[in-house]
């Protein structure tokens, strides 16, 4: 497809056609399922009228099996954003796109 070498890093091939590795596509997919879901996730200014300045999600859980769900693990990821990104949180078009061109510019994998 990219013409490369057998033995050539993947990571700069998925960089130039634009594919995100697995990691990143499992938190793209986590953060459109809490953005989409925003109405049954609290933040730090819906449970008291305190300014912090942190108005994140907030991940509270102690049992085990609550903190492996999809709920408990977008709060954390989402908390990991930029701000640059996580700004546009209430415009689910240009969040996914800024989104996706941050794991396109900053990919990792495990």
């Amino acid at each position: 497809m990219a013409g490369a070498q057998p033995r050539t890093s993947c990571i700069s091939l998925l960089k130039q056609l634009e594919i995100l590795p697995a990691p990143c596509q499992y938190i793209l997919a986590l953060m459109y399922f809490t953005i989409y879901n925003q109405e049954i996730f609290h933040t730090n200014s819906s449970i008291h009228n305190i300014n912090t300045g942190n108005h994140h999600l907030r991940p509270t859980a102690n049992l085990s099996c609550f903190q492996r769900s999809t709920f408990y693990v977008g709060k954390k990821i989402f908390n990991r954003i930029p701000p640059g990104v996580t700004i546009l949180k209430n415009d689910k078009a240009k969040f996914k796109a800024a989104l996706r061109k941050y794991f396109t510019n900053n990919p990792f994998t495990l």
